[in-house]
């Protein structure tokens, strides 16, 4: 499918590749790439040959955020247009956030308030050492809404008031201390460092890694009594998992499992 605002594609590995393509606008974002970004999202989802995503972005901007244009022209609509409006970004980012392939953020330049809530729903998330960063809502009179649960859920609380309230920028070693990026690398370094995590992946058993993520996020909400009969429940389901088995002989019989047939071969995640 041909989109306008964003670009989609999948390599021979199974590697999907997400990118923002509004460099004119440092690739703010509107309503028609959150569309189109939940569509794409759906379809590297539901494709059974994608073991990972990397989501990145098109010229030297990662994301500026939302478009400023764009949401102006929210003050003249209804309520409930704002309201429809608003529930897009918030549910995109909840599409990326449960993901059930890793998702891998290729950061290839600076990235301002909602870009902020992209970086913070990937799994694994490399930027560039010359990159700034910006929790700008304040600035504008705006909030940081939608993404702070998920910008939050990295940062903490506490480091989110001083970031949340002044707009201040700060570099990407800030960014690595603050848990927002996990890496942070020269440009050209970007694809290899991208490809090693990628290559990481690859070598995982597809549908444990989906259950994984899910056991991340149950166990990260849950009390103590949950977890213990979650967590119980999923070890007696693992151990009959076709890819328990498989897992499990392939090392007894010194051999690949069936799932690492691509995983050293050769890719640019920016093909």
């Amino acid at each position: 499918m041909k989109y306008e605002t964003i670009t989609v594609s999948i390599d021979e590995r199974g590697v999907g590749l997400l990118t923002l393509n509004r460099p004119d606008v440092h690739n703010a974002m509107n309503s028609l790439m959150w569309d189109e970004g939940r569509d794409a999202t759906a379809m590297l989802e539901q494709d059974r040959h994608v073991r990972a995503v990397v989501l990145t972005g098109a010229g030297k901007s990662f994301c500026a955020g939302g478009d400023l244009k764009y949401q102006l022209a929210q003050g003249n609509v209804s309520r409930d247009t704002k309201f429809l409006e608003a529930r897009k970004l918030a549910q995109w980012l909840r599409d990326l956030d449960t993901l059930s392939k890793p998702l891998i953020g290729r950061i290839q330049g600076p990235a301002y308030a909602g870009g902020l809530g992209l970086i913070s729903v990937c799994d694994i998330a490399i930027g560039l050492q010359s990159s700034v960063f910006s929790i700008t809502e304040a600035r504008l009179g705006l909030i940081p809404a939608m993404i702070s649960p998920y910008v939050l859920r990295r940062m903490g609380a506490a480091k989110a008031r001083r970031y949340f309230l002044n707009g201040r920028r700060f570099d990407a070693a800030e960014a690595v201390d603050l848990g927002l990026l996990d890496r942070a690398v020269a440009v050209d370094e970007l694809d290899a460092a991208v490809n090693e995590e990628i290559e990481l992946v690859l070598q995982c058993a597809p549908a444990a890694v989906g259950t994984i993520k899910r056991l991340i996020d149950y166990v990260s909400s849950h009390q103590i009594e949950d977890n213990f009969n979650y967590t119980v429940e999923r070890i007696v389901e693992m151990w009959s998992a076709p890819e328990a088995i498989e897992g499990l002989s392939s090392f007894v019989e010194k051999r690949k499992p069936s799932w690492v047939r691509v995983a050293h071969s050769e890719g640019n995640c920016n093909d």
